[in-house]
């Protein structure tokens, strides 16, 4: 019998990096495959048929990568941009919502502790609200996220259930106060980020909204070698012995 070692290293998907690379373009629902460790980070768009990705702050069309929606972090550290204009609230995945879909591959184990930051989740009058659907996967499996707040007594965000966020407070885009840490605890392949309104507003027609996404951490665990334990390496042994007293006593007149 033998056990593998394993060794495990903490990966980001760093956006300013992503940025650089020639397969990433703003504005484009493609995203691209982003090589990260021993595997690869695919993130890729749906968009509604009532709804628009769009620009603000730098006028890019989003997704983007900038510093628009990073809370207090400095412009060197950009987040992703996602702005959307809606024709009706959404409440859920569908005609009036955006995915974000992010896969890992190539790994050779399932990743865990994947974590990210979300900047800015707030609310504004009857304008339009923040709601943030987050799943993970592990094959069929959903896994449900950790939600953990940066300022928990300010009561910018509110829990809808498990796996729902909703901006309930209005806050400035440069303010720390709704930024949320999401982490999946147990293994994933996968997840997906929804972004709609919520229907604490009072119109049918939200305005134009927008959410940033920190860079992406999460822990690869990579087989090293096979290893023989105690027990095999005693079996060795007893063996080595016997043959090496077989030899000597073959070697005698």
């Amino acid at each position: 019998m033998s056990s593998k070692e394993a060794t495990a290293a903490t990966l980001t998907l760093d956006w300013d990096q992503v940025a650089n690379d020639p397969g990433w373009s703003s504005g484009s629902l493609a995203g691209g495959s982003f090589g990260v460790g021993g595997g690869f980070v695919d993130v890729s768009f749906e968009q509604g048929s009532g709804v628009s990705f769009v620009g603000f702050g730098n006028g890019v069309r989003t997704p983007d990568i900038n510093s628009v929606l990073n809370g207090t972090d400095p412009d060197s550290d950009r987040s992703l941009h996602l702005q959307i204009n809606a024709e009706q609230v959404g409440l859920g995945a569908g005609d009036y919502a955006v995915t974000m879909n992010t896969q890992f591959s190539g790994y050779s184990q399932p990743i865990t502790d994947v974590s990210f930051w979300l900047y800015d989740i707030d609310i504004q009058g009857n304008s339009w609200q923040d709601r943030i659907i987050l799943r993970g996967f592990q094959g069929s499996n959903i896994v449900s996220p950790s939600f953990n707040f940066l300022y928990p007594g300010t009561n910018t965000v509110e829990v809808i259930d498990a796996f729902t966020l909703d901006g309930v407070r209005s806050v400035g885009n440069d303010d720390d106060q709704s930024n949320v840490l999401v982490a999946f605890n147990d293994p994933i392949d996968r997840f997906e980020l929804i972004f709609t309104d919520g229907d604490d507003i009072g119109t049918i027609n939200p305005a134009s909204h927008g959410i940033g996404i920190g860079d992406i951490s999460f822990t690869e665990t990579e087989d090293l070698k096979s290893v023989p334990e105690p027990a095999s390496l005693l079996g060795l042994m007893a063996v080595g012995l016997m043959a090496m007293m077989g030899y000597r006593n073959h070697l005698k007149p």
